[in-house]
């Protein structure tokens, strides 16, 4: 069993930078990670966070920071998630106690945190992109004869070298001449099971390789690495002469130009720093495959990789772990997934698909019932909307599922094969709004504002559990494009589904009266899951005489007319929604006001409640939402401030 220890220990104490590890042998090394995967497992299991991610590239982060000089040298990750350890060597560790919470750090590189970070990501596909650009940057000031020996080293893990902005950028690796080095960390898994040709062409090399073979190919490399004045030309024909030809990669990759050495043990830190020591002199592109283990060094973490990817807080007991007692509410997202199955039970031409996210978007029941109809494409949106765009034009009902901030990676394909085509698929657009404590990289702040732009696409929000799979009927009967946004929260408890308003069927672009009284001068409109908020509001201000209407909007396109009646015949309006306040609802309302209300007459006001445009930090969701004014709190002192 293995001991965990509460407090920074041994060499641990000791390490305040990347410039601590020079002076450490591989024996130290070796310890330290024990250390570090220590320190991981307490700190994680307070807070939460991604661990089997930074859990598997432990060894092969003090492996690239013991060689490298990544205060010069530039480091980029991808999938960011990964770069927990990055963080602690970089003198972040002291911080852990506040990982991924307010006035702590975030769970992803953040340049505002470190100079060791280059940018803040959150998303896949983008390290060799942008590591290609800094290489021409570097390139360029050589060219100018301005001295520069910086390298430049891209991670892509978790399987997002299948993202199609990797494969774009590996066919640009041309363009650099120079030093740049890609370490392809294969750990087999995204955050679910990798999927497609790809993940099936690196399991053959995977399932082929013995831990001694994985040993002959670090010697192979290292034998025929040359000593400095031989060319990287040299290089490679010594290698082609080796074992390593045989594997399928090596072919891959050098078909496409790309020198690749590998696969060799990613928790092998002696070979590790010899490697990156060696093929760090380099002069050109080249491709590191390294295997992995995710969650590696704690059981639970490796047998399940998906659990442990992103992880509430949890205790630890030897090898085992007891995480918090499980939440009795439903979420949207497991509403979703359940009212989902009933329907695909009546409607075969349902089919569901994931973007790597099959369990965090409440897939997990629909792929066990139909899994001939349940597709995961992996770390590609684009291709996911394409795909769906295929399907629906021969018949089929698809149902995308993708989390809001990545779906707006696949803008102009939702632009260009789904609404110019006007096709009838469904978009399920989960962690709409404010996220909680994975902060800027993954709110999903934007969705409205991106999607009401385009023609024949329909945007709707439910409040309530009911509205959810009222939501979800509508969609699937409609014949054009529908998108369904909710958060990452809890459906609302109380009396919600006793409203007789909140069980009427959706009809196209109404709303429905949750509350009115004939004395009201004020109406509040909310869109989506932000009722709950209202009707909190309502009830305080009923104690003190003062009556609003509550409109539960529904839809944010089309806008109900009615809602614009209501500015005619005088009454204020207050928007509310869990969006960014440019491009919003808000902004849909006043837009349609503009259109609909002819100019010199006499109507009420539009007041917008919504986020402001700048990035909201890592915190609770709930006290995210506070720190921004879109609670029951603010729309009470707005009510108030009115002059009525």
């Amino acid at each position: 069993m293995m001991e965990i220890s509460h407090e920074n220990s041994g060499i641990l104490n000791g390490v305040n930078s990347p410039e601590d590890l020079k002076a450490l042998s591989v024996v130290e090394l070796k310890e330290l990670a024990e250390e570090i995967r220590q320190f991981m497992l307490v700190s994680v299991g307070k807070t939460g966070g991604h661990l089997a991610s930074s859990l598997g590239v432990l060894e092969l982060t003090l492996a690239m920071h013991s060689v490298f000089d990544f205060k010069k040298d530039k480091l980029l990750w991808d999938v960011g998630h990964q770069c927990y350890v990055h963080k602690i060597l970089t003198g972040r560790k002291e911080r852990f106690a506040k990982l991924r919470q307010a006035g702590g750090i975030s769970g992803f590189p953040n340049p505002d945190e470190s100079d060791y970070d280059q940018f803040s990501v959150g998303h896949a596909g983008t390290s060799i992109a942008t590591a290609v650009g800094m290489a021409l940057g570097e390139q360029m000031r050589e060219a100018n004869n301005q001295r520069n020996t910086n390298k430049v080293v891209a991670v892509v893990g978790d399987a997002s070298i299948v993202n199609g902005i990797s494969f774009e950028a590996l066919n640009n690796l041309g363009l650099v001449k120079r030093q740049l080095l890609i370490v392809l960390n294969d750990n087999s898994m995204a955050i679910d099971q990798t999927v497609g040709a790809m993940a099936k062409y690196f399991s053959k090399i995977r399932l082929s390789q013995t831990y001694e073979d994985l040993r002959n190919t670090c010697n192979n490399i290292l034998e025929h690495t040359p000593v400095i004045g031989k060319t990287v030309e040299e290089i490679i024909e010594r290698l082609k002469k080796t074992v390593r030809m045989a594997l399928p990669a090596s072919q891959m990759f050098e078909s496409l130009n790309i020198p690749y050495f590998g696969p060799v043990d990613g928790h092998d830190i002696d070979s590790l720093k010899q490697l990156f020591e060696e093929i760090g002199q380099l002069n050109r592109p080249a491709i590191l495959h390294v295997y992995t283990k995710k969650g590696k060094g704690f059981s639970p973490a490796e047998k399940d990789g998906r659990r442990f990817h992103s992880t509430g807080p949890f205790e630890i007991n030897g090898e085992s772990i007891k995480s918090d007692a499980a939440k009795t509410q439903k979420s949207f997202t497991q509403v979703f997934g359940e009212h989902l199955v009933e329907l695909a039970e009546k409607n075969e031409k349902i089919v569901a698909i994931s973007s790597a996210m099959c369990d965090g978007t409440g897939l997990e029941k629909f792929r066990e019932k139909f899994p001939k109809r349940f597709f995961d494409v992996g770390i590609a949106e684009s291709a996911a909307v394409d795909i769906a765009a295929g399907m629906a034009k021969v018949g089929l009902r698809p149902i995308v599922c993708i989390y809001s901030t990545f779906l707006q990676r696949s803008f102009d394909q939702i632009f260009q094969e789904v609404s110019l085509q006007n096709l009838p698929v469904v978009f399920c657009i989960d962690r709409a709004g404010l996220v909680g404590s994975d902060g800027p990289t993954h709110h999903g702040m934007l969705d409205i504002g991106f999607l009401r732009m385009l023609p024949n696409v329909t945007l709707i929000a439910p409040a309530s559990e009911k509205e959810m799979q009222l939501a979800l009927e509508f969609a699937v009967e409609q014949k054009s494009c529908v998108c369904i946004r909710y958060p990452k929260d809890a459906v609302p408890n109380g009396d919600f589904d006793k409203n007789v308003s909140l069980l009427e069927p959706f009809e196209m672009g109404k709303s429905v009266v949750v509350k009115s009284s004939p004395d009201s001068k004020i109406a509040v409109v909310s869109y989506g899951c932000m009722l709950a908020e209202v009707l909190v509001a309502a009830e305080e201000l009923e104690k003190e005489n003062i009556q609003i209407d509550v409109i539960n909007a529904r839809f944010a396109a089309p806008v109900d007319e009615k809602i614009i009646e209501l500015l005619a015949a005088g009454k204020h309006i207050i928007t509310i929604e869990d969006h960014q306040v440019s491009a919003g609802f808000g902004s849909a309302v006043l837009e349609e006001a503009a259109e609909k209300i002819e100019f010199g007459q006499k109507t009420g006001k539009i007041t917008i409640l919504a986020a402001p445009k700048r990035f909201v930090k890592q915190d609770s969701r709930k006290a995210q939402l506070d720190t921004i004014g879109v609670n029951a709190d603010k729309i009470i002192e707005t009510v108030k401030s009115m002059k009525v």
